[in-house]
C-alpha cells in the first residue's frame, strides 16, 4: 500500500472506517469501460475542436492565445494507453506549444506567464520518449518557472508585473501568481509546483522548501510545532484545509483570502441557530453586497427592537462565499436563540425587503457562538494536499493528516464544497489528482457510511453530466467554466486519474 495510503486508514478514529485495497466495494460499481468510453468521447470531442491552422485549441484571432488551454488539452490526451508523438494531433499540440516559448523560457504570448508556463511544462513532461526540441524546452521552461517564485531567486523582468526577492517573514514567499493581481495565490502555485514535479525536479530543490511556507501559510491549521500557520488569519483554526492566498491584494498583505468566506471555529456558549441568506440585486441589476460593519448595524437595530419589548437577541456575523473588499452579498447569522424560525424572522425583520428569501437556510446549532475565520474549501485543499505530496511531506507530517481529515470530513462530488458550482470541473480535476498522488482507493463517507471508492463515484459523477458529443455540461460560468473544451479537457484528465 501507499505510504500516504496507509497513514491515512491507520489516523481514522473509527476501526469501522478502516479499509485495506479491494475490500471497500463501491456503492455503486461502475465497470472499467464505463470510465474509458466516457474518456474516449472526450478526446474525440477535443479532437473536433483542434484548431486546424495551428494546432492549438481556444485559439481566437486578434487576441491573446492561452497556451494552457492547448497544454490542458494535450495532458488528456497524453495520458491515454499507447500515445505517442506519432499521434499528429498530439504532435501538432506539442509543436503549437513549442512555438510559444519565449527566449526567457516561458511558454505563453503576452499574458498570464505563470498559468501558461506551468501548465505547457506538465505537458511538455508527460510526452513520452522526447525529442531534442522537447528535453530542451523542458529544461528551459523549468528554469524560468523557478525564476517567477516569490522569494530568494526571483527575477525582476522588465515587462509585466513579476516576482520580486523577498524573504521568509514575507506572505508572498514561496508564491506563484498570475502577474495581475498584485499577489500570489495557491491555484498558480499547486500549478507551478506539479509542473516541477513532472518535470524531474528534486524533493530537495529550493524551490520545493520555499513552497512549502507559503502552502502551510494557506492552509487553515494552528500546530504547536514550528510548521503552524503562523499568519493572524489561522491563529486558532483545525479545519486542515486550504484557502486561495495569503492577501487579498497588494493593498491587503496578511490578510488571507478564502472565495468560500468564513466558518465559526473554536465554539462555544449555549445552543443557538444559524441562519444563512443571500442578498437580493440591487436596483441596477448588480450584486448588492455589505461589509461585517454593515451587516452587524441592521442586525443591531433590530436588537434595540426586540429590548424595547422585553426580549434579546444575541448575535454574531460570518461573510459568506465570494467575500471581496470585505463585503459581501452572503451572510451566515448566529443567533442565541435555539428557535430556527425566531432566528430567520429576526433576520428578515433587521434586512427588510433586501434578503432573497429562496437562499434563506435556517438550522440549529449545538453553540451559537465562535471565531470568525476563513473557511478553507475544496480545489484549494486538494491542491493544497497535492501539493504537499509533490514538495516531499510524508504520510506522517501534520499537515498532511489535518489535509486528510478536511477531506474526509468534506467529501463530495456534488459541489466544490464550500463554494458551490463555482469551479466544479476544476474541483474534479484536482479531487482526481491529489487522491491518485496519494494512493487511497477509498475515503471515509463524512456521514459515517460505507468508505466511498472515489473513482466510481468521479465516473459516475462525469458521466451524469457528459453530452452526447462528448463534452461536459456546463453548471457556472466562472473561471471560464462555460467553456466547453476548458471543462472537457479537465474532466478527461480527471477520467484518466481514475484508471485503476
Amino acid at each position: 500500500m501507499h505510504p500516504i495510503a496507509l497513514a491515512f486508514l491507520m489516523s481514522l478514529s473509527s476501526p469501522a472506517a478502516l479499509t485495506q485495497p479491494g475490500d471497500a466495494p463501491p456503492t455503486h460499481p461502475h465497470p472499467a469501460d464505463a470510465r474509458a468510453e466516457a474518456a474516449d468521447k472526450a478526446a474525440a470531442f477535443l479532437l473536433s475542436r483542434q484548431d486546424p491552422a495551428t494546432g492549438g485549441w481556444g485559439v481566437s484571432p486578434g487576441r491573446p492565445v492561452f497556451p494552457a488551454i492547448t497544454a490542458l488539452a494535450l495532458q488528456g490526451l497524453l495520458d491515454r494507453p499507447g500515445a505517442s508523438l506519432n499521434d499528429p494531433a498530439i504532435a501538432r499540440a506539442v509543436t503549437f506549444l513549442l512555438s510559444h516559448q519565449q527566449e526567457n523560457g516561458g511558454i505563453y504570448d503576452r499574458i498570464l506567464p505563470t498559468y501558461n508556463t506551468a501548465i505547457a511544462l506538465t505537458a511538455l513532461a508527460k510526452v513520452p520518449n522526447p525529442d531534442a526540441r522537447i528535453t530542451a524546452a523542458v529544461a528551459k521552461a523549468q528554469a524560468y518557472l523557478k525564476t517567477l517564485q516569490f522569494g530568494e531567486g526571483a527575477v525582476a523582468y522588465e515587462s509585466g508585473e513579476t516576482a520580486r526577492v523577498v524573504g521568509r517573514d514575507d506572505p508572498f514567499y514561496g508564491a506563484w501568481g498570475y502577474g495581475n493581481h498584485g499577489r500570489p495565490d495557491l491555484s498558480n502555485s499547486s500549478f507551478a509546483i506539479e509542473a516541477l514535479h513532472a518535470s524531474g525536479l528534486p524533493e530537495n530543490d529550493a524551490a520545493f522548501q520555499r513552497a512549502l511556507v507559503f502552502l502551510r501559510r494557506c492552509q487553515m491549521l494552528d500546530l504547536p510545532s514550528g510548521d503552524a500557520n503562523d499568519m493572524p488569519y489561522a491563529k486558532g483554526s483545525t479545519q486542515g484545509g486550504f484557502v486561495y492566498a495569503t492577501s487579498e491584494n497588494k493593498d491587503r498583505v496578511g490578510s488571507g483570502q478564502s472565495f468560500a468566506g468564513e466558518i465559526a471555529e473554536s465554539l462555544s456558549g449555549p445552543p443557538g441557530a444559524s441562519v444563512t441568506f443571500s442578498l437580493k440585486p440591487g436596483a441596477d441589476g448588480a450584486p448588492m453586497t455589505l461589509s461585517r460593519d454593515e451587516c452587524t448595524a441592521l442586525l443591531e437595530k433590530q436588537k434595540q427592537v426586540l429590548a424595547s419589548g422585553g426580549s434579546r437577541q444575541d448575535f454574531i456575523v460570518l461573510l459568506g462565499p465570494g467575500m471581496s473588499g470585505g463585503k459581501s452579498a452572503a451572510f451566515e447569522v448566529r443567533t442565541a436563540t435555539p428557535d430556527p424560525i425566531a432566528a430567520s424572522e429576526f433576520v428578515l425583520a433587521a434586512f427588510r425587503d433586501s434578503v432573497d428569501p429562496g437562499s434563506l437556510v435556517a438550522t440549529p446549532v449545538a453553540h451559537w457562538q465562535g471565531e470568525s475565520r476563513l473557511r478553507a474549501y475544496g480545489s484549494m485543499s486538494y491542491s493544497g494536499f497535492k501539493s504537499y505530496l509533490y514538495a516531499g511531506l510524508t504520510a506522517n507530517d501534520p499537515r498532511v493528516k489535518a489535509a486528510q481529515g478536511w477531506i474526509a470530513r468534506n467529501y463530495t462530488l456534488e459541489e466544490n464544497p464550500g463554494v458551490g458550482s463555482d469551479g466544479l470541473y476544476y474541483y474534479f480535476l484536482v479531487f482526481a489528482r491529489a487522491l491518485s498522488a496519494s494512493g487511497l482507493d477509498s475515503v471515509p463517507s463524512p456521514d459515517g457510511g460505507a468508505p466511498r471508492d472515489w473513482r466510481a463515484d468521479l465516473v459516475a459523477r462525469l458521466t451524469g453530466l457528459q453530452q452526447p458529443d462528448g463534452s461536459f455540461r456546463p453548471v457556472d460560468d466562472r473561471w471560464m467554466e462555460n467553456d466547453p473544451v476548458l471543462i472537457t479537457a479537465y474532466s478527461l484528465i480527471a477520467l484518466q486519474e481514475a484508471r485503476r
